[in-house]
């Protein structure tokens, strides 16, 4: 259950008058995507200019009291904190936006909830922000503009780009703790960890490049070649760190060496393609069934994001693989 601005207007004694509102779920998006828009319209260096303010590193729900004017300066300086691999600023990989109301039932009972997931999700550099819309007109314009009618309401947005972060079914209504923590599940991420396997992925697949366009003097024909042999490398050392992660199957995170796929697509760039397997955890050694017989398996350690040997997890690997596919095709 979640409490209504209409709930709250009936029982406010100064009779404000409630904005005309639609409740369809296209207005709803339409509103939240006018929102990231203003929110990202303005430029960074405005921002040196502003009173800024940072989100807490112990785990604390920040409070709103400057509305949307507030939340942009967070989700900027954020923003540009995570691009730029700042280690003194606060980097968030989501930054979670709750709204609420005074006398709401529904909105006192998820704000404990807030606060223990805050806490718990601080090691993901997840960022929580609550927006009561009693505490300021200016709070208030910004529920309205983000299309949120009903409290309490919960919209993710990505520490990364500052886009909303399109959750299954939409944002978060009510005291729906189970839903919220489903998406953190989904979107959440150590941004340290993130960096170091971006970086290493990169470094690899930066070198097994220069290994396949090592002609100088090629044609346009073979440069094309040479383009389409480096995307199926990139998309085959995706998939297999993808099914790794995701499919149950533990066939899915041992890699025969002799198999058609990785010889021709992998092991034919040399071991510049293979290192590119390495940064995403797996490890060579002797297959247990055939002792003539290597293959590639995926770390244990990747599915233990407590192991102090943890370098990055299926967190950081779904965030890269993304990456990856996304200027792959």
């Amino acid at each position: 259950k979640f409490r209504t601005m209409s709930e709250e207007t009936k029982e406010d004694e100064e009779g404000k008058e409630e904005e005309k509102k639609d409740d369809s779920e296209d207005a709803s998006l339409a509103c939240a995507e006018l929102l990231r828009l203003a929110l990202l319209s303005k430029d960074l260096s405005a921002l040196s200019k502003a009173t800024t303010t940072r989100l807490s590193e112990d785990g604390e729900v920040k409070q709103l009291q400057r509305g949307g004017e507030e939340f942009r300066e967070i989700l900027m300086r954020t923003t540009k904190n995570t691009n730029n691999n700042n280690a003194g600023g606060i980097r968030c990989s989501v930054i979670v936006l709750v709204f609420s109301m005074n006398n709401c039932q529904p909105c006192v009972q998820f704000a404990p909830k807030l606060d223990r997931l805050a806490k718990e999700y601080k090691d993901l550099h997840v960022g929580f922000v609550k927006c009561n819309i009693h505490e300021s007109d200016m709070n208030r314009r910004l529920a309205n503009e983000a299309g949120v009618f009903g409290f309490p309401c919960a919209q993710m947005y990505d520490g990364h780009t500052g886009q909303k972060v399109q959750l299954e079914g939409g944002d978060v209504k009510g005291a729906n703790e189970a839903k919220l923590r489903e998406g953190l599940e989904t979107h959440a991420y150590n941004v340290e960890k993130f960096e170091r396997l971006k970086r290493d992925a990169f470094e690899a697949l930066s070198e097994a490049k220069a290994k396949i366009f090592c002609g100088e003097d090629d044609d346009e024909q073979e440069q094309e070649q040479e383009q389409q042999r480096f995307v199926t490398l990139v998309k085959t050392v995706t998939a297999y760190a993808s099914n790794a992660i995701e499919k149950e199957d533990a066939k899915y995170r041992r890699i025969k060496t002799s198999g058609k796929a990785f010889t021709e697509r992998v092991k034919s760039v040399g071991d510049e393609g293979e290192k590119c397997l390495r940064a995403f955890g797996f490890e060579k050694k002797k297959d247990d069934d055939d002792e003539e017989e290597e293959v590639y398996e995926i770390s244990p350690v990747v599915f233990d994001e407590f192991d102090e040997n943890n370098k990055f997890g299926k967190r950081e690997m779904r965030r890269v693989i993304k990456m990856l596919r996304a200027l792959t095709g």
